[in-house]
């Protein structure tokens, strides 16, 4: 269950509400008409019903039917303002580095892509010239279909993205493709080519395992 700011809200929009909220889960912004609680963070603890000057704050369950709709319009708030992250820059160094260590290490020659969530090219490094297109391509198609490349038929759709939003022309449905996925966000993808599809697919792992590393510590 959560708690659910209703009509009585709008044009009143006290701050009492979010003073006293333990979870921080009651936000707005100037242009909005309300204050919105966020059904993913709300500890059901009632204190903002408690203060409420307005009796505008109910469990999702006990919503007054004329008011149901407001459920959607809370959830939808913080959907729409949601922060759109992305790989940074001094991440993707990191995974391209630790693709050319591992591939070292193997005696390989690959190349390797990381792309940001809108497919613009990070880092790359490339020890195998004639692949850095194919790594691109695989990091492209990781990133709009928000899988792993080797997990990918022909018939596959995308998991969060519009198939129109899909080039075509950049698509390589070959493992060695891998994407970079916080929850339902897709942040960025890396690809690798040039050491066939296994090898390819370990290094891609490689750069996977250092990110993680690094936010681990």
């Amino acid at each position: 269950m959560t708690y659910v700011i209703a009509e009585p809200c709008i044009g009143e929009k006290n701050g009492a509400c979010v003073d006293v909220c333990p979870a921080a889960c009651i936000h707005t912004t100037p242009d909005a008409p309300q204050n919105y609680i966020d059904p993913a963070v709300c500890i059901e603890c009632e204190q903002c019903v408690l203060v409420c000057p307005v009796d505008a704050v109910f469990l999702d369950k006990e919503l007054p039917e004329e008011w149901r709709r407001f459920e959607g319009v809370n959830a939808a708030f913080f959907q729409a303002n949601k922060p759109v992250s992305s790989l940074q820059a001094e991440e993707a160094a990191r995974m391209a580095d630790a693709v050319s260590d591992y591939a070292s290490r193997a005696g390989l020659e690959v190349a390797v892509v990381v792309l940001d969530r809108d497919g613009r090219v990070l880092a790359s490094c490339v020890s195998d010239s004639q692949h850095q297109d194919a790594a691109a391509r695989k990091a492209y198609t990781a990133l709009m279909y928000g899988v792993a490349t080797h997990e990918l038929k022909p018939t596959s759709q995308p998991l969060w993205r519009q198939s129109s939003d899909i080039d075509g022309q950049r698509v390589l449905l070959t493992p060695g493709g891998y994407p970079i996925v916080e929850g339902v966000d897709t942040l960025g993808a890396v690809g690798v080519a040039g050491a066939g599809p296994q090898q390819d697919m370990l290094c891609c792992q490689a750069a996977v395992g250092a990110r993680l590393a690094a936010q681990a510590h």
